[in-house]
C-alpha cells in the first residue's frame, strides 16, 4: 500500500512541475513584466520582461524586497493597497508607479497587482503586471511645460485673454489671471461660474452687449474680430468699462468657440464723460443739478417696463438739518465744505445706477430705479446714519450733519412734478417728527401728521403726570434659575389712546425733547424699585435700563445716574446701562459711558448683533455686557441653522471677559441649545413674561423644564 501510494504522488508532482514550467513559458513570453510576491514581500518569480525593465538577475529579485526597487515616494501607496489586498478587501488594484532601475535610473509603469488564492481560498500570493509608460510620461511632462511657456506668454499681455462656449451662459474654458487686477475676481471663480459675466453686466449696457453677442454667434463664421465696448461691475460694485474683441472659431469637429481679448478702456470713456459733466452738474458737488434730474425722472418714469404704472421709481429728497446756522456761524465757505461732504456721503450711499443729485442750497435728492420700498428704507437710514455719525471738520470747527429725507414712490401716471413734490412733503413729515429721520409719503399724511402731534401732545401730559409705569422682566442664570438681573420697561396706557407700545412713544419722546425727563423718571424710579426688591428677597440682582442717545449727550446725565444711586443707597454695580450699538460709534457716547462707568455703574450692548459695532473692538470699548440679539437666538430652530456664529459671540465674550445675555428666549430647544453653548444667562418669555417687580422671584425654578410659550 505505502508504495503504491508513494508512485501516485510522484506522479502527481512530475504533473504539477510541468504545469508550472508551461506558466513560466507563458510568462515568459508576456510582453509586459510579471513577477510573483509573496506576503513577505519577496518576488519569488519574475519574467524576462520584468527583468529587461529592471536589470535585476532572477536571484536578485529573490533576495530583495519589492520595497527595495520602489521609488521611495511610492512605496506607501503601494503598501497601502497591498493591505487591503493581503486582508480581502479589494481582489485587485491598478496604480502608476516609479520603479528603480539596478542602473540607479527609475521608470514610471502602470501597475496592475492581483490576488491569487491557494485551494482553500486563502490569500496566497500577488502577481503584478507592469507596463513600461515611461515615453508617456515624458510627453506628459513635455506638454506641460510647453503649456506653461503658452500660460506664462498669455498672463504677461495687459489685457484679459479668454475662451468660452456661445451663449451669454456658457462655460468659461479659459480666463487669463488678470481678470482678478480688472475687476476683483479670480480666474478659477470666472470659470467655475458661467452667469457670472450677465450679473456683473451693467443693466444700462445689458441689452446692447447681449445683442451683440447673439449677432457674433449667428455670424459664428466671421474670421475677423468683433468689438464691443460695455460696462461690468467689479467685485465691489465699481463700474469698469472692456472693450472686447472676439471671434467665433470652430475645432476640427465643428465645435464653435468665442476667443477675445478683453481690454479696460475706463480712462478713455471717462475723458469722454467729462466733456458731457459740466453742462448737466453743480459745479460745487459735481452731482447732477436739477436739471438733469428732471430729465432722469422722466425718462424712468416712461421707461417701457413700468411706464404708466410708476413701479421701481422712487425719489428720495434730502434736507440737510439746522444748515443756515452752520452758514450764520462759520461763514459760507465752511457752507460750502459741509455741503461738499453731505454730497460726498449721501452719493456713497447709493448704487452706482442711481441718481444723486443737489438740487439747490441744502437740498439734494435720489432717484433710485427698480428697488423695493424696503430697499428705498434701508438707503435712507444708510444717509442718516453717515451724515450724522461722523462730525464734519473743517478749518475752523467741527459740526455735526443731520438731515431729513422724504421717500416718494410713484404711482401709476405719477409726473416728474408730483413726484419731486410729494417726496418733498414727505421730507418736512420727517422735519416734523423731529428731524434727523425719514418718513415715505403716503396719502393720508397730513391726517398722519395730526396723530402724531396728538400722541405728543397726550405724552407731555403723561410724562409730566409720572404716568409712565414700568414693568420688569427677569434675567436669570439659565442653568441655577437664579435672578441676576432686572430690565426695566417702560410702559404706557392713556385713557384715550389706550396702551401705546414702547416703540410708538419713545421716538416721540425723543423727537419732542421730552426723553431726558422720561428716561430721568425711569431710572429714579427703576432704582428705587430695584433697592426694596432686594431687601425683600434678599437677592444682589442689578437692574437694567435702556438710555437713549439724546441722554448722553447731555453733561449733566452722569452726575444724574449717581445721584439716583445714592438716593436710593443703591451701589453703582447694581445698575447697569443698555445702549444699542450705534452709540459706540460716536465719539460723544463714548465719553459718557466712560465716565459713568468710572463710577462703578455697568454698560451692557443692547441687540449685538444687529448694529454696526466690531467685535474686534469690543475689547477697546467701555462695555461690560453683551446682549445677543433675539435674531440669533431663535436662529437655531431654523431649518439648517448654524449654531456657530452665537456660539462665536459667546466664546469670544469669555475670552474678553464680558458676561453674555440671551434676549428672546421663547422655547426649550432654544433654551437647550443655549445651555449646550455655555451661555450662563438670558431673558424672555419662556423664563417669564415682564410684570410688576413685586411678582418676581428671587429664582425661577422651572427653567429646565419650562414649556414652550408661543407670542
Amino acid at each position: 500500500m505505502g508504495e503504491t501510494k508513494g508512485d501516485g504522488d510522484l506522479s502527481e508532482a512530475e504533473a504539477v512541475a510541468a504545469r508550472l514550467e508551461r506558466l513560466e513559458a507563458i510568462l515568459e513570453l508576456a510582453p509586459v513584466g510579471i513577477g510573483l510576491v509573496d506576503f513577505e514581500g519577496r518576488t519569488t518569480m519574475t519574467n524576462s520582461a520584468l527583468r529587461r525593465m529592471l536589470g535585476y538577475s532572477p536571484e536578485e529579485f529573490a533576495a530583495m524586497s519589492w520595497t527595495e526597487f520602489t521609488h521611495p515616494d511610492d512605496i506607501e501607496p503601494n503598501a497601502v493597497l497591498s493591505r487591503q489586498l493581503s486582508a480581502g478587501d479589494i481582489d485587485h488594484f491598478t496604480m502608476e508607479k516609479r520603479f528603480l532601475r539596478k542602473d540607479g535610473g527609475y521608470l514610471w509603469t502602470a501597475l496592475t497587482v492581483s490576488l491569487m488564492r491557494d485551494a482553500d481560498g486563502n490569500p496566497d500570493y500577488e502577481i503584478g503586471m507592469t507596463l513600461d509608460i515611461t515615453k508617456r510620461k515624458r510627453l506628459e511632462s513635455d506638454l506641460r511645460a510647453a503649456e506653461e511657456r503658452s500660460r506664462l506668454l498669455v498672463e504677461r499681455v495687459p489685457a484679459v485673454v479668454y475662451v468660452a462656449e456661445p451663449g451669454t451662459r456658457g462655460r468659461w474654458l479659459y480666463v487669463g489671471p488678470q481678470i482678478e487686477r480688472m475687476l476683483g475676481f479670480t480666474a478659477q471663480e470666472w470659470m467655475a461660474d458661467p452667469g457670472l459675466w450677465l450679473r456683473q453686466l451693467h443693466p444700462s449696457d445689458r441689452d446692447e452687449a447681449l445683442a451683440d453677442k447673439q449677432h457674433m454667434i449667428i455670424a459664428g463664421t466671421m474670421a475677423e474680430p468683433h468689438s464691443d465696448t460695455y460696462r461690468l461691475h467689479r467685485r465691489d460694485g465699481t463700474p469698469v468699462w472692456v472693450r472686447d474683441d472676439a471671434m467665433v472659431l470652430h475645432d476640427q469637429d465643428g465645435t464653435p468657440t468665442v476667443q477675445g481679448v478683453l481690454v479696460d478702456v475706463t480712462q478713455e470713456k471717462e475723458l469722454e464723460g467729462r466733456l458731457a459733466h459740466q453742462a448737466f452738474h453743480d459745479s460745487l458737488t459735481g452731482l447732477p443739478n436739477r436739471r438733469l434730474f428732471g430729465d432722469r425722472v422722466d425718462r424712468a418714469l416712461a421707461n417701457p417696463a413700468w411706464a404708466g404704472g410708476g413701479g421701481g421709481v422712487t425719489v428720495v429728497f434730502i434736507d440737510l438739518d439746522n444748515f443756515k446756522t452752520v452758514n450764520d456761524s462759520f461763514g459760507h465757505a465752511c457752507g460750502d465744505e459741509v455741503i461738499v461732504e453731505a454730497a460726498r456721503r449721501i452719493k456713497a450711499c447709493a448704487r452706482d445706477r442711481d441718481t444723486a443729485a443737489r438740487l439747490g442750497g441744502d437740498e439734494f435728492a435720489l432717484l433710485l430705479e427698480n428697488v423695493t420700498i424696503g430697499q428705498a428704507r434701508a438707503l435712507a437710514d444708510r444717509i442718516l446714519a453717515t451724515l450724522h455719525d461722523t462730525p464734519v471738520e473743517f478749518s475752523v470747527g467741527t459740526v455735526i450733519v443731520g438731515a431729513s429725507v422724504g421717500i416718494a414712490v410713484a404711482e401709476p401716471d405719477e409726473t416728474t412734478e408730483t413726484l419731486l413734490r410729494n417726496a418733498d412733503l414727505a421730507m418736512y413729515q420727517a422735519k416734523l417728527r423731529g428731524r434727523g429721520r425719514y418718513a415715505v409719503y403716503e396719502s393720508g399724511m397730513h391726517q398722519g401728521a395730526v396723530a402724531q402731534f396728538r400722541l405728543a401732545a397726550a405724552l407731555q401730559t403723561a410724562v409730566a403726570a409720572e404716568a409712565i409705569t414700568l414693568a420688569y422682566q427677569p434675567i436669570a442664570d439659565l442653568h441655577t434659575g437664579v435672578v441676576v438681573g432686572l430690565e426695566a420697561l417702560a410702559r404706557w396706557s392713556d385713557p384715550e389712546l389706550g396702551d401705546v407700545p414702547p416703540s410708538a412713544f419713545i421716538p416721540v419722546a425723543e423727537q419732542t425733547g421730552l426723553i431726558q425727563e422720561l428716561g430721568g423718571q425711569v431710572i429714579v424710579r427703576a432704582c428705587g424699585d430695584a433697592a426694596r426688591w432686594r431687601v425683600a428677597t434678599g437677592s444682589d440682582a442689578y437692574v437694567s435700563v435702556n438710555v437713549s442717545p439724546l441722554q448722553l449727550d447731555d453733561d449733566e446725565f452722569p452726575g444724574f445716574v449717581v445721584a439716583a444711586l445714592r438716593i436710593h443707597d443703591l451701589d453703582p454695580t447694581s445698575l447697569v446701562l443698555e445702549v444699542t450699538e450705534g452709540l459706540l460709534l460716536q465719539e460723544r457716547s463714548l465719553e459718557t459711558l466712560r465716565d459713568i462707568r468710572a463710577h462703578g455703574v455697568r454698560v451692557a450692548i443692547d441687540d449685538f448683533g444687529t448694529g454696526y459695532s466690531s467685535l474686534s473692538r469690543l475689547r477697546e470699548l467701555p462695555v461690560d455686557m453683551v446682549k445677543v440679539d433675539q435674531a440669533f437666538v431663535s436662529s437655531v430652530e431654523s431649518t439648517g441653522a448654524d449654531p456657530s456664529f452665537l456660539q462665536a459671540i459667546i466664546r469670544l465674550a469669555e475670552t474678553m471677559h464680558l458676561v453674555t445675555i440671551a434676549e428672546g428666549i421663547e422655547t426649550t430647544t432654544q433654551l437647550g441649545e443655549l445651555q449646550a453653548t455655555a451661555c450662563a444667562y438670558g431673558q424672555g418669555y419662556l423664563l417669564a413674561r415682564p410684570g410688576p417687580i413685586d411678582g418676581i422671584p428671587a429664582a425661577l425654578t422651572a427653567i429646565s423644564d419650562a414649556p414652550p410659550h408661543d407670542r
